[in-house]
């Protein structure tokens, strides 16, 4: 059995909510099974990518929105077929089929470039001097052997108030409850090119605004390592119970067909709590 190389915010979030789910994608590696809010999301992170690194260059104003919109959407729906050919098999929402993220998407493209044309906000540049746009901090905090993955979708400048931004664009309904992505990504900016951030916060693509900001002018680069450091612990004791709540599974875990808790048909090829278990890694 050979254990991830890394962490990141996301996994380590997985562990959090149900070790099991863990082990299933990153240990076992399971088939997870596609969802269309993330095909829709990813899209709509590559065309923003996509538009701030024209705008660095002076070309944001001749943009290409619509076009490159349906290039990223098209190009992550044949990934996704890829994966399962079967449509009926993608975890999606009951209203957002996807022509309905067809057209959404681009709305939410749209909504973060108004957004940025009426934004004091500059894109940071590093002291390497790359613009802050899909940012690379992975690293290693103190606490934690193993490295932590990171990329931050925006780091911008606030020229009124002379500090660093972390932004993160969020499509879908919910903003982030609590400060812990932000409070990685600070850490590990802080380790790369000791700065220090001032506050880190969502932009919601479908409300076309900024969401409720985390002040992260606290953030202490240890503490955080140690939150990592417990994590690695866990997986390498092998503590990969199921979270115990099986209904609150769907539709966020796509790995349910892989679990013995729920059942799953292929329970029995990666899961060691299956009876006649038969492992395939």
């Amino acid at each position: 059995m050979k254990l991830p190389a890394h962490l990141s915010h996301s996994s380590r979030e997985t562990l959090e909510r149900c070790a099991k789910a863990y082990f299933l994608t990153r240990v076992a590696r399971a088939p997870q099974a596609p969802a269309l809010w993330l095909v829709g999301g990813s899209a709509v992170h590559e065309a923003t990518e996509h538009y701030d690194l024209m705008s660095v260059v002076g070309n944001g104003d001749v943009f290409p929105a619509g076009q490159v919109w349906e290039v990223y959407f098209n190009n992550q729906l044949t990934e996704a077929r890829e994966k399962e050919p079967n449509e009926n098999k993608w975890r999606r929402s009951k209203t957002e089929g996807i022509e309905d993220w067809r057209r959404m998407g681009l709305q939410f493209v749209q909504s973060y470039i108004d957004w940025r044309e009426r934004s004091p906000w500059e894109i940071w540049t590093t002291p390497d001097g790359e613009p802050a746009i899909e940012l690379d901090v992975s690293g290693k905090l103190p606490g934690c052997p193993v490295e932590i993955k990171a990329f931050l979708d925006r780091v911008f400048w606030d020229p009124v108030m002379k500090k660093l931004v972390i932004l993160d664009l969020k499509s879908g309904k919910r903003p982030p409850k609590t400060a812990a992505q932000f409070e990685t990504y600070a850490a590990l900016l802080k380790v790369k090119y000791d700065v220090d951030v001032h506050m880190g916060v969502p932009f919601m693509n479908r409300k076309a605004t900024l969401g409720k900001p985390f002040d992260l002018s606290g953030v202490d680069v240890k503490e955080i390592g140690a939150v990592y450091g417990a994590a690695w612990d866990q997986i390498l004791k092998g503590d990969f119970k199921a979270n115990g709540f099986p209904r609150e599974c769907y539709p966020l875990c796509d790995v349910q067909a892989a679990c013995a808790a729920q059942n799953g048909p292929l329970a029995h090829l990666y899961d060691p709590a299956s009876p006649g278990y038969q492992p395939q890694f």
